[in-house]
């Protein structure tokens, strides 16, 4: 038989997981489509900058998603601007991509909003708190 009071707590784990996500996203959403971008345009800015010089197929991996999907959206950062994408210099086949100073600006300014969320809702809490927020968060990822 099926726990009635487990299966709400773990509704209600699923819309805190919602809405809080939902919030983190709020206003760089807001920014990105005051340009005309996405989410996806974000995550892009954010895992190439942190990962300077990878390559699509280095970005598809890390971000689990096809060539296809990717497509798009990269090339409207790098028509902007604000991703550059430069042949290897060992492999011409292989394209590097890095953050123009234009995209670094962007995805700090966007990073920074939710980093600073991180930085307000950490404080409200106790280290172990936020230690066991981070091990729900990596055990979710696997």
């Amino acid at each position: 038989m099926v726990d009635l009071k487990r299966r709400q707590q773990l509704n209600e784990a699923l819309e805190l997981m919602h809405f809080g996500f939902r919030k983190m996203i709020e206003k760089p959403d807001q920014l990105l489509a005051s340009r005309g971008m996405g989410r996806m345009h974000h995550r892009l800015l954010y895992f190439i900058g942190r990962n300077e010089g990878l390559s699509v197929s280095e970005l598809n991996e890390v971000l689990k998603i096809s060539k296809q999907a990717l497509h798009r959206p990269l090339q409207q950062l790098v028509t902007r601007e604000l991703v550059s994408s430069e042949p290897d210099t060992n492999d011409k086949r292989i394209r590097r991509l890095t953050l123009t100073r234009k995209g670094r600006a962007l995805e700090n300014r966007l990073s920074r909003m939710q980093r600073n969320q991180f930085r307000r809702v950490f404080a409200q809490v106790s280290t172990s708190d936020e230690r066991a927020w981070r091990k729900v968060m990596a055990l979710l990822r696997q």
